[in-house]
C-alpha cells in the first residue's frame, strides 16, 4: 500500500498543486489544446456542411435599381428619355440537383467523423492524464518510502556506531552503516528531482503553473472502465470513407442534368408612362455536355481516394485491435507484477527484521544486515514503480476501449 500520502500532507509545499486522479482526467480533457483544435475542426466542419446544403435550398433577395435611356433602341426604334425605378423580390431554387446533394452528403459525413475526432482526443487526453498521474504519484511514493529508508538508516547506523563504541561491534560496521545512510541519502535526492520532473509534466499536461511541486491523492486503481460500443477512432475513419464515396458519387452525378426555377416580382415607376406592378417566372434545365475532361479526371481521383480511405479504416481497426490486445496482456502482467510486489516487499521487512535480530545477537555480519536492508529499500521503490505500471497499462486498456 501507498505510504506517502499521509506524509505528503503533513507538509504541504507553498504553491504545491493539490489534484486528485479525476480532476486531472477532467481538467486535461478541457484544457487539452489537441481537444480544443479537434472542436475547432468539427465546428468548422459543420459550417462547410450548412453552406453546401444551403446550394440547395430556396433563396430569396430583394432589388432596387434605377435606370435611363434615350434614342434608338436595340431595334432601330426612336424613344424619348425614359427614367425607370423598380423595387422587388427574385426567388431562385434549385430543383433538382444530384450533384448537389450528394456534395452535401459528403460534407455531413465529414462533419460526423469531425466530431468523432474530438471524441478521439478526449479519449487520447484521459489516456495521457491517467498514465502522467500515475507516473507522478509513482515518483512521490518513491521519495516517501526513500525517505523513511534513509531516516530508518540514520537511526540505524547511530545504533552501529554506539555498539562500536562499546566495542562491541568492530569499527568498520560503523563505517559501512554511514556510507549505506549516505547512499539513500544520494537516493533520496536523485529521486525528488524525478518526482519534481514527473509533477511539471503533470502540470504542463493540465495547463497549470508548472512549479515541479505536487500534493497528489493516492489511487486504488480499479478494473478498466468499457468503452462505447465503436471507438471513436472507427467512427471516423468510417465517416471519412462515407464522406469520400459522397464524393466520389457527387463528381458522377454533376453530369447529371440540374433543373432551376426562377421568379421575380417588382414595383415599376416609369417617367412619363404606367407605373404598376410587374412579374417573371422561368424554369431552367442545364445539360453538362463537354468539359474538357475535367470530369472524367475528378471521377478518376475520387476513386482513388475511396480506396484510399478504405485502407486507412482498415488499417484503423487492426491498429485499434492491436492496441487493445497488448492492452490487455499488459494489464494481467502489471496486476499480477504489483501483487508479486507486495509479496516481495512484505517478505523483504519480515527478513530484515530476523536480520536486525540476529546481527544484535552477534549471529550475522554487516554485510548481511546492510543486505537485508537494501531488499527492503529495493522492495518499497519497486511497488511504487508497480503502482505507476498498473496505472499506465490501465491507461493503455481504457484508450483502447475508447473511454473518454
Amino acid at each position: 500500500m501507498p505510504v506517502s500520502s499521509a506524509l505528503l500532507l503533513l507538509a504541504l509545499p507553498q504553491g504545491a498543486l493539490a489534484l486528485d486522479l479525476g480532476e486531472a482526467r477532467r481538467v486535461a480533457a478541457e484544457r487539452s489544446l489537441a481537444v480544443e483544435r479537434a472542436r475547432a475542426d468539427a465546428d468548422a466542419a459543420a459550417g462547410d456542411a450548412g453552406v453546401v446544403l444551403a446550394g440547395s435550398l430556396p433563396s430569396v433577395v430583394g432589388f432596387a435599381d434605377a435606370s435611363t435611356g434615350a434614342g434608338l433602341t436595340a431595334f432601330g426604334f426612336p424613344r424619348p428619355i425614359q427614367n425607370q425605378l423598380g423595387v422587388g423580390l427574385t426567388a431562385s431554387w434549385t430543383l433538382v440537383d444530384p450533384g448537389g446533394w450528394a456534395a452535401a452528403s459528403a460534407a455531413r459525413r465529414t462533419a460526423r467523423g469531425q466530431s468523432a475526432m474530438v471524441d478521439w482526443a478526449m479519449v487520447d487526453a484521459r489516456r495521457a492524464a491517467t498514465s502522467t498521474y500515475a507516473a507522478a504519484l509513482a515518483a512521490s511514493e518513491e521519495v516517501a518510502a526513500l525517505r523513511v529508508a534513509w531516516e530508518d538508516a540514520r537511526e540505524a547506523a547511530d545504533a552501529v556506531a554506539s555498539l562500536a563504541e562499546a566495542g562491541l561491534r568492530p569499527p568498520a560496521d560503523a563505517a559501512q552503516a554511514r556510507a549505506a545512510a549516505a547512499v539513500l541519502h544520494s537516493r533520496l535526492l536523485e529521486a525528488e528531482g524525478r518526482a519534481g520532473a514527473r509533477c511539471a509534466e503533470l502540470q504542463g499536461l493540465i495547463r497549470a503553473e508548472v512549479n515541479g511541486r505536487c500534493a497528489l491523492d493516492p489511487v486504488q486503481w480499479a478494473p478498466a472502465l468499457e468503452g462505447p460500443a465503436e471507438h471513436p477512432a472507427l467512427v471516423a475513419a468510417r465517416e471519412a470513407l462515407g464522406a469520400a464515396e459522397a464524393t466520389r458519387t457527387a463528381a458522377v452525378l454533376d453530369r447529371a442534368p440540374t433543373v432551376s426555377a426562377s421568379a421575380t416580382g417588382a414595383q415599376y415607376a416609369v417617367t412619363g408612362g404606367e407605373s404598376g406592378p410587374g412579374w417573371s417566372a422561368s424554369v431552367g434545365v442545364d445539360v453538362p455536355i463537354v468539359a474538357g475532361g475535367a470530369g472524367a479526371r475528378e471521377i478518376q481521383a475520387d476513386r482513388a481516394r475511396v480506396r484510399a480511405a478504405e485502407a486507412a479504416l482498415d488499417d484503423q481497426r487492426q491498429a485499434l485491435d492491436v492496441a487493445r490486445v497488448s492492452a490487455e496482456l499488459r494489464l494481467q502482467a502489471a496486476r499480477a507484477g504489483l501483487e508479486a510486489r507486495e509479496e516481495a516487499l512484505t517478505a523483504a521487512q519480515a527478513a530484515l527484521e530476523l536480520v536486525d535480530e540476529r546481527y544484535a545477537n552477534e549471529l550475522e555480519d554487516i554485510t548481511a544486515w546492510l543486505a537485508a536492508r537494501q531488499a527492503r529499500d529495493n522492495a518499497a521503490v519497486a511497488l511504487a514503480q508497480a503502482q505507476a505500471e498498473l496505472g499506465a497499462a490501465l491507461a493503455e486498456v481504457e484508450a483502447a476501449r475508447g473511454v473518454w
